[in-house]
């Protein structure tokens, strides 16, 4: 259940005087009530649970009710008119509204109308008729359509079937629900980037490796792999690799082996380095992205010789390939080139590497496998272009790769040869340092290839990013020609910002399958909301431009699957969760000059709670538009095993934390002592502190919004003028 639909908990949602003024539009009408008049003609009118102050240039009655239209919201003062007469009766005053507006009356405008006016909700004729016509034109009940149809209005949205679907799904559905329902109903070898997706959000991975190979695997079997080709061309993923050795030493990477000696070099997984090396240069590329890719385009775009272009962070990133024991590799080190300069590779490394963080071998095989499979692997030619993957293998080669690297389940049973250019942890530190330093890599890269498409010398050009990050390529001042092709495919991937998305988005499911992240309720608690706003797909729309960049965001693959499938019960399923999806984007913000609001549900499977996890969040902004982290409210509805229905409301003022828990288990206070001092010892650690903790039972949360409503018709009316009338 939203917190919007949850009678109890919306009721914590009382309108503030100014955002109720700040939204009000021309031709807006509202139901007031006089309250109060005053000299120099004020009058105190109640408008959606808000006590306003009227300058009257109208005859108005205290106690009656009136339906007020918006006339103008220009300048710092909103005027409003007087649509009908003083009335006391509401289904009178319904049915001279309806007059007024020229809106002939029957039982589906009255009722309609009425339940507007019920709710408050500010109604526009042409929404009205919008929404009645929707109604007519569908076929569908009132009863069904109308609380979507009000949800529609309040947001100020159009009724379209897209966005009434999106509601519905929104306000009937559950998110862990929905999401278990298409895990079950896709077909085996059927979307194997979804599948590992729905498994990372839904189960988790049970290490970092498992979650590697997974998303590798998916990234493999895709019709076009991202991340295969550019792990290659940064260097992760050996370049004598092609897709099918790839997808085969990711099948193989899981078979346990004694632990490696403290003395002797660590395995490789299917990288050209260690697992966490690997995570570690991704996470540094993504840190440098801004740097990277500066250095990267120029290259690119100038066709110089690579030699005058060197920059200082392609050398500390790739100094094998520049050093001397680098020369002969032109090729390799194009390639790299061009992978940094292309930023879109940048978020599928951070996604990996976030996986790499989180996950052991066995995760990240299973990432990897999925990967191959799919029918456009991403990480698969990504691994292979930065190096860490060979270029030898072909996708089927790299599938067999990965069935025979087998790690251990347990990261105690030590390394495992993987099918890397490096151990598995050398490939996750090498992610994890190109992420660092994404900017610095990008702007070499670029600067590199545009030195080699225009043929002129180069060496003279700083590169410290890019040889921090590919110390291989970029230790010297070495030339690389045109035909340099490892180079070139290494600044291309540098120089796009899809290289980063596709890092990012395998770097976040990496680090949420870390054995210390899953063994943290606070952590997995950050990942899925951290999921849910970056990884979900929100944003997919504006996105989907960059093709290739989002082939890991989740709502890309199922728009994709929405595509290639043409019925049966998994597209449904799949089709139910992007209506989901738009619902959480309709409902997720509401964002003015000085105040913002926000809603995110979270599924719960994971969590281990049996329904969603809805947050309110309300807070002011800064003088330069910022979030203030000083003042700003969040409401927890959730429904837990134990305790079931509760609602946490959390206020921050000025690092003081006022706390209140609305729920009925009488064991429930004793718990909070309980927990008290933790909590305290918590936030102090960050500079905050615990005002009050106050239990309450969850019935009282309605009365708090009388007591607001109460509180708001007390106030003298001496203050400054609203709105006039």
């Amino acid at each position: 259940m939203r917190i919007q639909d949850n009678v109890k908990a919306a009721k914590l949602l009382h309108p503030s005087k100014a955002n109720l003024l700040h939204n009000l539009k021309t031709g807006d009408i509202l139901q007031g009530t006089v309250k109060q008049l005053f000299p120099n003609q004020r009058a105190a009118i109640q408008i959606q649970g808000s006590q306003l102050i009227a300058q009257l240039k109208a005859s108005l009655s205290v106690g009656g009710k009136y339906f007020f239209q918006v006339t103008s919201h220009e300048g710092k003062m909103p005027e409003l008119k007087v649509m009908t007469g003083e009335q006391h009766n509401g289904q009178q005053m319904t049915r001279h509204l309806l007059q007024q507006l020229g809106i002939k009356e029957n039982k589906l405008s009255f009722q309609l109308a009425s339940a507007l006016v019920g709710e408050q909700v500010p109604m526009q004729r042409s929404d009205l008729m919008q929404a009645m016509q929707y109604i007519q034109d569908n076929k569908i009940s009132q009863k069904q359509a109308q609380p979507i149809l009000m949800e529609l209005m309040k947001m100020r949205i159009p009724v379209t079937p897209a966005s009434f679907q999106a509601v519905q799904a929104f306000q009937n559905g559950n998110f862990s629900e929905s999401l278990a329902s298409l895990e079950s109903s896709l077909l085996p070898g059927q979307q194997p980037m979804l599948r590992a997706s729905l498994e990372h959000i839904l189960k988790g991975f049970p290490s970092e490796q498992s979650a590697v190979r997974a998303i590798l695997s998916a990234d493999a079997q895709a019709a076009k792999p991202v991340l295969f080709p550019l792990l290659q061309s940064l260097g992760f993923v050996s370049k004598g690799l092609d897709r099918q050795a790839w997808t085969n030493i990711l099948q193989q990477w899981n078979s346990p082996v004694t632990q490696t000696p403290p003395n002797q070099a660590a395995a490789s997984a299917p990288f050209t380095a260690g697992l966490e090396e690997i995570k570690g240069k991704i996470q540094s590329i993504l840190a440098t992205q801004q740097q990277l890719t500066a250095e990267a385009k120029p290259v690119l775009q100038q066709g110089n010789n690579t030699a005058a272009l060197m920059k200082q962070s392609i050398e500390a990133q790739f100094p094998q390939s520049f050093s001397d024991k680098g020369l002969g590799n032109e090729g390799n080190v194009r390639q790299i080139i061009e992978a940094l300069s292309d930023s879109k590779n940048f978020p599928m490394l951070e996604r990996f590497s976030n996986i790499l963080g989180t996950s052991n071998e066995r995760a990240m095989r299973i990432v990897l496998t999925a990967d191959a499979q799919a029918e456009k692997p991403v990480l698969f030619p990504l691994l292979q272009n930065l190096g860490m993957v060979s270029k030898a293998l072909d996708k089927q080669s790299w599938i067999n790769a990965l069935k025979q690297w087998n790690p251990p389940v347990s990261q105690n049973q030590g390394p495992v040869t993987a099918p890397f250019t490096s151990s598995f942890e050398g490939v996750k530190e090498q992610i994890q340092s190109i992420l660092g330093n994404q900017k610095q890599l990008m702007t070499e890269a670029k600067a590199l290839q545009g030195a080699l498409m225009q043929g002129n010398n180069a060496a003279v050009q700083p590169k410290s990013t890019l040889a921090a990050e590919f110390p291989q390529y970029f230790a010297n001042q070495s030339p690389v020609t045109q035909e340099s092709g490892t180079v070139r495919s290494l600044l291309e991937a540098l120089a796009e910002p899809k290289t980063y998305q596709a890092l990012q988005r395998f770097i976040n499911i990496w680090i949420a399958s870390n054995e210390n992240t899953i063994h943290d309720p606070k952590e997995q608690f950050l990942q899925q909301m951290q999921w849910v706003l970056r990884d979900a797909g929100l944003n997919a729309e504006n996105s989907l431009k960059t093709d290739d960049a989002n082939t890991m965001q989740f709502k890309h693959l199922l728009l994709e699957m929405l595509q290639s499938s043409s019925g049966g019960i998994s597209r449904d399923n799949a089709q139910q969760v992007v209506h989901f999806l738009n619902g959480i984007q309709l409902n997720n913000m509401n964002d003015s000059s000085y105040f913002i609001q926000a809603n995110i549900q979270i599924p719960g499977q994971k969590l281990g709670v049996s329904k969603d996890i809805d947050l309110h969040f309300e807070g002011k902004k800064t003088a330069d538009g910022r979030i203030d982290p000083e003042h700003c409210r969040i409401i927890f509805d959730l429904n837990l095993h134990g305790m079931k229905e509760t609602i946490v409301d959390l206020h921050v003022q000025k690092k003081s934390l006022s706390i209140t828990i609305y729920n009925d288990q009488a064991t429930t206070p004793v718990l909070v002592e309980k927990l008290r001092p933790n909590l305290q010892e918590a936030l102090e650690s960050m500079d905050y502190h615990v005002a009050s903790v106050t239990c309450k039972p969850y019935t009282e949360a309605e009365k708090q919004q009388r007591q607001a409503i109460k509180t708001a018709e007390e106030r003298p009316g001496s203050g400054k003028v609203d709105f006039r009338v």
